[in-house]
């Protein structure tokens, strides 16, 4: 979404909070004249109607306090921003990190600000809390404050942080914070009077009360009933459906479900235990912005926790008891760089590997380079695009040789320039675009891009498992022999899991598995070999991703397999491509959730996602949810007519 957009979003979103503002002022001022006209008609019952400007002088004063209570904490708001919030809640700042569990969160909310690519904020701890819940505040970025609680840190392991975390990150990405703190002020205000009336109530150091301070307060507190019932009804009104987008932004930031899913099951739990709330009697003014608050009818500002479960795993999930968690000691990494507004721009460089699509919401907008590569219509223009989009852009050889075959071609460096404008996450599913329309071009025009690609590719001499995973992407794609003459096998015996596959198809799939392993999860690079094929070496997730990949495929040894040769993997990637049209969703989902099991934190790279990508396509299997949702939503083609 682009700037405008948002701030259109955000201005709409304010103006319905201010009309419920209104409204709810309104029906409190009527509420409140109806309910003195009452009393006095007990009071004075033969009085001859009601006083001078009896209801003209109650609606000034609510009004006073109420729009007077509004301003006074919007000024306070504006000057303390979050932090005022966090502090005003107990929080205790966490700069310093004083454990293994302080440290986990540093390095959660690191990784969800690279994965989000927003900006980073302070991190406080609600040290007094031993329930499950969060929330983020601040007006803007250089205030914005993430504040989670002690029972969340103690009872949550470390993917079910990230999923909480992440899901406070999505009300930012969301654009909702001004919004909350918009709503903490009105809600401040219609909950004055009844505030005040309870802090008189309370009793004084000594553990005492005092009786006249106390009928005060109640009385206060009675009439103010109605406001903070006003205040309440406002939070319902505004703030039930970000939660929603915000449980999707979690998903999509940590590429699982289970992380918040299970996050939210044992926030259920506490809920049925009756040990959900906070303790802190400012908790209701925040209801909003928590992860949840317990409340039931038209009072709940949240929605119940098993439509978002349901919403999140497509059926309902039972509750989960949340018991102590051992926290596994892990160093402090160095925070991520930020630009000048607060936004993650790249991982710190001892940091490991993260999400590059991630890095690529923080990059300026792509799409005046999309469109202009969409408006190729040439076969020269096609091939040079597809080309650079199967370039290495480290790779001086192969740049060099584009540039050799992009002679007398018009306008070919801007080609490139907007190849390389690209997120990230565009290049493949562009890729895809335009070998589909390039796939109904004359056989000797494919032939000569499908030529032209492995040139490129081996224009360094070697030719590095990823070179090879995208020719063969691109001569399969380029190749509409089943466009033009639709061939089904019958294939039968072999079941609906892997591990029923016939022991040919199996040891197919374990080839193609082996050399996998090669590209994801990110291998440690190696020094080139003399071999031609060389490329990175198995590292310890690589190692893990294919044992993973093992286990369900029932074939234990698989991590023994050498790397296929060209000819084997040829061989395999047909046998694989003739499996069952059930069989082969299956076994990419198997490499889709063994990768994210394996990658550094949960979080797949960019590569990776490649990786898994092409060969889905090579294998014909759909991409499952987890692996297409890595990548940014399709932007759709302008009309001829706009152009």
């Amino acid at each position: 979404m682009k700037f405008r957009r948002h701030q259109e979003a955000a201005d709409h979103r304010s103006l319905r909070l201010y009309a419920w503002f209104a409204v709810m002022l309104l029906a409190l001022v009527m509420a409140v004249n109806g309910l003195l006209a009452l009393v006095w008609r007990l009071v004075a019952p033969l009085a001859d109607g009601y006083p001078a400007l009896f209801f003209e002088t109650n609606t000034a004063v609510i009004a006073l306090f109420v729009l007077g209570g509004c301003w006074t904490e919007t000024r306070r708001l504006r000057d303390g921003g979050g932090p005022r919030v966090a502090h005003w809640l107990g929080g205790r700042e966490v700069a310093e990190a004083e454990d293994a569990a302080q440290r986990r969160l540093l390095n959660v909310v690191d990784e969800m600000a690279l994965a989000s690519g927003q900006p980073l904020p302070r991190v406080y701890l609600l040290h007094r809390e031993d329930t499950i819940n969060a929330f983020v505040a601040g007006w803007a970025p250089q205030d914005t404050v993430l504040c989670v609680t002690r029972g969340a840190l103690e009872r949550l392991d470390r993917s079910e942080l990230q999923g909480l975390v992440a899901h406070e990150f999505g009300h930012i990405r969301s654009a909702d914070l001004p919004l909350f703190m918009r709503l903490l002020a009105l809600v401040w205000g219609l909950s004055l009077v009844h505030g005040f009336g309870r802090s008189l109530m309370e009793p004084g150091d000594d553990q005492r009360h005092s009786p006249l301070a106390w009928v005060v307060g109640a009385v206060l507190a009675a009439i103010g009933w109605l406001g903070w019932l006003a205040g309440r009804a406002l939070q319902a009104a505004v703030s039930r459906q970000r939660e929603f987008h915000a449980d999707a932004s979690a998903v999509q930031f940590t590429r699982s479900r289970d992380g918040l899913g299970q996050v939210l099951r044992k926030v259920w739990h506490d809920q049925q235990a009756h040990a959900a709330r906070l303790h802190t009697p400012a908790a209701g003014l925040v209801a909003s912005m928590l992860l949840h608050q317990p409340a039931q009818g038209c009072l709940a500002t949240h929605p119940r926790l098993s439509e978002r479960i349901r919403r999140l795993y497509g059926r309902l999930m039972p509750p989960l008891p949340a018991m102590p968690v051992r926290v596994d000691a892990e160093p402090r990494r160095p925070r991520p760089a930020v630009a000048a507004d607060g936004r993650v721009l790249a991982a710190a460089p001892s940091a490991t590997q993260a999400d590059v699509h991630a890095l690529a919401l923080a990059t300026p907008d792509d799409r005046d380079a999309l469109d202009r590569l969409r408006r190729l219509a040439g076969p020269n223009e096609q091939r040079l695009a597809v080309l650079a989009l199967m370039m290495d852009a480290d790779n001086a050889r192969e740049h060099k040789l584009w540039r050799k075959m992009a002679e007398g071609l018009p306008h070919s460096e801007r080609i490139l320039t907007d190849v390389r404008s690209l997120l990230p996450g565009r290049r493949v599913p562009e890729f895809e675009r335009l070998t589909a329309r390039m796939s109904g071009a004359p056989l000797d025009q494919r032939r000569a891009v499908v030529e032209a690609g492995r040139d490129l590719l081996r224009a360094d001499g070697r030719v590095s498992p990823r070179d090879r995973l995208w020719w063969l992407s691109l001569r399969h794609r380029l190749n509409d022999r089943q466009r033009e003459a639709p061939m089904l096998r019958p294939v039968t015996g072999q079941g609906q899991d892997l591990s029923q596959l016939p022991s040919d198809a199996r040891h197919a799939v374990a080839s193609l598995s082996v050399y996998l392993a090669r590209i994801l999860p990110e291998a440690e690079a190696s020094p080139p070999t003399a071999q031609p094929d060389a490329g990175p070496t198995r590292s310890e997730p690589a190692q893990g991703w294919l044992m993973g990949v093992g286990q369900r495929l029932g074939k234990a040894d698989i991590a023994d397999l050498s790397s296929p040769d060209a000819d084997r993997l040829m061989l395999a990637l047909t046998s694989v491509q003739e499996l069952s049209w059930m069989v082969r969703p299956l076994l990419v989902k198997a490499w889709v959730e063994e990768a994210v099991n394996h990658s550094p934190y949960g979080v797949m790279s960019q590569a990776t996602a490649d990786a898994l990508r092409l060969m889905a396509g090579l294998i014909d299997a759909p991409l499952p949810p987890m692996l297409a949702s890595h990548y940014p939503r399709e932007a759709p083609e302008r009309p001829e007519h706009s152009r």
